[in-house]
């Protein structure tokens, strides 16, 4: 079950994803406000720029358009619990809070009460009657009121690679200009093979595939922004030498090409 409503832009999803794929296990950015709780077991999670090493307890926030990817121990059992939702789900008084909530949320002594909600979202959700629509978005209310009133400030959740944080940056800055593993590697002193460990221990992701991350979400942007531009040039403005791969990876990620993506 999913609650959305396109004309007033509610959209809900919760998933009970242990082991197992979500989804948008394809997609490693959305439109939509995630919330992810980590129940068991232990991974690293890079959001934005940073990776984070989450255990059990925590819950990590990410707002929409975010690039994120969950990093696991091979062969370490897991469980998690997600939530997609869109902002109608966030109380007002609460989005001055957000951005010292984000993105790792650490704070065991509420685990159980955060735990309890989730459990209360998930029957509402998996056994719905006509009141439960209204009855998640109490409950997603007092989660994000119960995160709001209960952070610990005082626990240093950020590991940090200066060698990837520079190249993330220098990515996100000359997206559309011609970037390659051997020329950042050398920018940072390294043999790109071991460059691309290191990028790939830190983010989670293979060097090209975050360029490539990158360079579509510049190009959905762009799609949504603009009618005037088309494809061929969106395509050479974020990155790609040719609009016909361009289009094949951009529906690879969002399974449509760009044109139709645009229409829609």
């Amino acid at each position: 079950m999913i609650f959305k409503k396109s004309e007033n832009g509610i959209f809900f999803r919760f998933e009970d994803a242990t082991d197992g794929p979500t989804i948008y296990r394809n997609q490693h950015y959305h439109n939509v406000f995630e919330i992810y709780f980590l129940e068991r077991g232990s991974c690293r999670y890079f959001v934005n720029d940073k990776s984070y090493e989450a255990t059990a307890g925590d819950v990590i926030l990410i707002p929409e358009g975010t690039i994120h990817k969950t990093i696991y121990e091979e062969g370490v059992p897991h469980s998690r619990r997600l939530i997609y939702c869109s902002t109608h789900y966030i109380p007002t008084t609460v989005v001055e809070d957000l951005p010292s909530m984000l993105y790792l949320y650490r704070n065991p002594n509420v685990t159980k009460q955060i735990t309890e909600i989730f459990d209360k979202i998930q029957t509402e959700y998996t056994a719905p009657d006509e009141f439960s629509e209204d009855v998640i978005l109490s409950y997603t209310h007092l989660l994000f009121y119960y995160l709001a009133r209960n952070i610990n400030s005082k626990v240093e959740t950020k590991s940090r690679n200066m060698y990837a944080l520079q190249a993330i940056a220098y990515i996100k800055e000359h997206f559309s200009s011609e970037i390659t593993l051997t020329s950042l590697a050398k920018m940072n002193s390294m043999s790109p093979e071991h460059f691309s460990r290191v990028f790939k221990r830190e983010t989670g992701f293979g060097f090209s595939e975050y360029l490539t991350m990158v360079r579509l979400q510049k190009a959905e942007q762009m799609l949504k922004s603009s009618e005037r531009f088309p494809i061929s040039q969106i395509a050479y403005d974020c990155g790609f030498n040719d609009s016909n791969y361009f289009s094949e990876k951009f529906k690879q990620v969002y399974g449509m090409p760009p044109m139709k993506y645009r229409k829609r």
